[in-house]
Protein backbone atom coordinates (compact mmCIF):
# COMPACT_ATOMS: atom_id res chain seq x y z
CA UNK A 1 0.00 0.00 0.00
CA UNK A 2 1.90 2.89 -0.62
CA UNK A 3 -0.64 6.04 0.60
CA UNK A 4 1.33 4.69 3.36
CA UNK A 5 4.61 5.24 3.10
CA UNK A 6 4.69 8.90 4.03
CA UNK A 7 3.09 7.67 7.21
CA UNK A 8 6.10 5.44 7.79
CA UNK A 9 8.86 7.85 7.24
CA UNK A 10 7.01 10.38 9.12
CA UNK A 11 6.48 8.03 12.24
CA UNK A 12 10.29 6.84 11.94
CA UNK A 13 11.66 10.45 12.18
CA UNK A 14 9.73 11.51 15.02
CA UNK A 15 10.43 8.68 16.75
CA UNK A 16 14.34 9.06 16.20
CA UNK A 17 14.05 13.33 17.33
CA UNK A 18 12.22 11.96 20.59
CA UNK A 19 14.90 9.34 20.74
CA UNK A 20 17.51 12.08 20.28
CA UNK A 21 16.28 14.63 22.93
CA UNK A 22 16.02 11.66 25.36
CA UNK A 23 19.33 11.11 24.83
CA UNK A 24 20.28 14.70 25.21
CA UNK A 25 18.65 15.21 28.48
CA UNK A 26 19.83 11.75 30.16
CA UNK A 27 23.83 12.95 28.76
CA UNK A 28 23.05 16.48 30.18
CA UNK A 29 21.67 15.11 33.24
CA UNK A 30 23.24 12.41 34.39
CA UNK A 31 26.81 11.66 32.33
CA UNK A 32 28.58 14.74 31.95
CA UNK A 33 27.96 16.04 35.34
CA UNK A 34 29.73 12.71 36.75
CA UNK A 35 32.90 13.48 34.17
CA UNK A 36 32.92 17.07 35.55
CA UNK A 37 33.30 15.99 38.90
CA UNK A 38 35.75 13.34 38.55
CA UNK A 39 37.91 16.09 36.02
CA UNK A 40 37.64 18.65 38.92
CA UNK A 41 38.64 15.87 41.62
CA UNK A 42 41.54 14.89 39.66
CA UNK A 43 42.50 18.41 40.05
CA UNK A 44 42.56 19.35 42.94
CA UNK A 45 44.18 15.93 43.75
CA UNK A 46 46.98 17.33 41.16
CA UNK A 47 47.17 20.44 42.94
CA UNK A 48 47.89 19.04 46.58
Amino acid sequence: MPQLIPFFFVNQVLFNFALLVLLIYLFSKFLLPRFVRLFKSRLHVDSL
